[in-house]
């Protein structure tokens, strides 16, 4: 009894013992599991971040090569066809490029290979901005030329060329340090296997826990979804009455736009009615005159007046309130004097216009020198019911500058009785010095003559 009353305590002791020690070999290992995977867990979150910020310099690298790129397209865009949205273009790269380069240069802090980079890579971009600048500022300066000749060189090129193979090799690294990461993650993820197994291995007892965590997720992710749902509902809600309130002001522009397309064109016509009231005036006090010279100026007035009148009323604006087809306009003028000066088919006009958009009050002065123009060769060229033919030209010519032509095939200058004294004349010369020149003159065949004026500071409107 003795020796079995002794070993009983004594088994049961050890029993104890036992699962003291098991439990605190389970406790051990579970910490030392969670221990582990926090560690590694903490080392592949800091992976992760210095892959993010990897991928974010690489962006940021593309981005100052493309503006970069951007910057020197818009340069030649520019200096090739003077239009100033490549000037836009221009401005918004090289303001976005400085700002580019900073966030390059604070992701490479750390990194000395990279550093070195990042400054080549700004010395070549500072030496890119100023070549570009001095090109843009030579041709919005006048010397088209230099700047053309500027772009033409191998040297802009050659730093352009250099700048990519700077930020190329700049990405290039950072794709060594991606991979070398890449291949690191991975070792630290087959650990992090590892430690997932004994953590499943020592974690049995808290799988009911996780169990209904897990429920509770589900139902939080189900009430998050019909949350969305109702979201999504009255999003689509909204996007219909934005939808209806912007087609509303959409209608509500174009009828306010077509009203004052029509104020305007009503606005030309009065004008031109007003101008064809004092074209009568004129014929009515031109009866009345009985002085030669008095009845010549009142009827160079009346006619000069006409033509103003006509190209007014002629006037039709585009959907842009602002400019005009100018051969439909200077065709129409052309249709008017016709009726207005000629009688049957004694003289016969020939037209060429080229089909451009320019400014309204623009082709308001090219129709009244064009007026003026066509009024003088067919009160001058041909003499004693003479017939012939009128050729009219409105183009660029071979220097791509926009001219109007008017030739004749009548008498001639020399033969001409005064018609470079009158007024029409010292109207044409002051009206053809807005544009930059003054009109020319000189023969045309044999006999005839041509006028030419040359607009060199037209714009044409898209």
């Amino acid at each position: 009894m003795d020796d079995t009353s002794q070993t009983l305590p004594a088994s049961g002791t050890r029993m104890t013992y036992r699962r003291q020690l098991a439990v605190i070999v389970s406790l051990g290992l579970v910490l030392l599991t969670a221990t582990s995977t926090v560690f590694l867990s903490r080392g592949v979150n800091q992976q992760l971040v210095d892959v993010s910020n990897t991928y974010e310099l690489l962006q940021e690298a593309n981005q100052t090569l493309l503006l970069a790129t951007n910057m020197e397209t818009s340069q030649r865009g520019y200096l090739l066809t003077l239009q100033s949205s490549y000037l836009d273009l221009y401005r918004a790269a090289s303001l976005s490029i400085d700002e580019a380069l900073k966030r390059l240069a604070e992701k490479s802090r750390g990194n000395a290979s990279q550093e070195a980079r990042v400054r080549e890579i700004e010395e070549l971009t500072a030496r890119k901005q100023a070549e570009v600048k001095q090109t843009i500022e030579l041709s919005i300066a006048g010397h088209q030329e230099r700047a053309l000749e500027e772009i033409r060189s191998d040297q802009g090129k050659v730093l352009m060329d250099r700048l990519r193979q700077t930020i190329r090799s700049f990405m290039e690294e950072e794709d060594q340090r991606l991979v070398a990461r890449n291949e690191k993650i991975n070792r630290t993820r087959n650990w992090l296997t590892i430690a997932a197994l004994a953590a499943l291995a020592s974690a049995v007892m808290l799988a009911c826990l996780l169990f209904n965590r897990v429920q509770r997720y589900v139902r939080q992710l189900s009430e998050g979804q019909s949350a969305l749902m109702s979201e999504n509902v009255l999003l689509e809600q909204r996007v219909k009455e934005r939808t209806a309130e912007l087609e509303s002001a959409r209608a509500l522009a174009e009828r306010e736009r077509q009203r004052v397309e029509a104020l305007l064109q009503d606005s030309n016509h009065r004008i031109g009615n007003s101008l064809a009231t004092v074209s009568s005036l004129l014929g009515l006090q031109l009866r009345q005159a009985t002085n030669e010279d008095a009845r010549k100026v009142l009827i160079a007035a009346r006619d000069r007046v006409q033509t103003i009148s006509t190209a007014h009323r002629r006037l039709r604006l585009g959907e842009d309130l602002e400019t005009v087809r100018v051969d439909e306009f200077l065709q129409a003028v052309i249709d008017d004097i016709r009726v207005s000066l000629t009688s049957g088919d004694r003289i016969s006009f020939e037209t060429a216009f080229a089909p451009l958009n320019l400014n309204a009050r623009d082709v308001t002065t090219i129709g009244i020198i064009l007026g003026e123009l066509v009024t003088n060769a067919v009160k001058h060229a041909f003499p004693d019911n003479r017939r012939g033919t009128v050729h009219v030209r409105f183009d660029r010519g071979e220097d791509g500058v926009l001219a109007l032509t008017v030739a004749d095939d009548g008498v001639g200058r020399k033969n001409r009785k005064n018609d470079h004294q009158g007024l029409g004349m010292l109207v044409i010369e002051q009206l053809c010095v807005q544009f930059g020149e003054m009109p020319h003159y000189d023969r045309n065949g044999e006999t005839g003559t041509r006028a030419m004026v040359r607009f060199p500071s037209l714009e044409v409107k898209d």
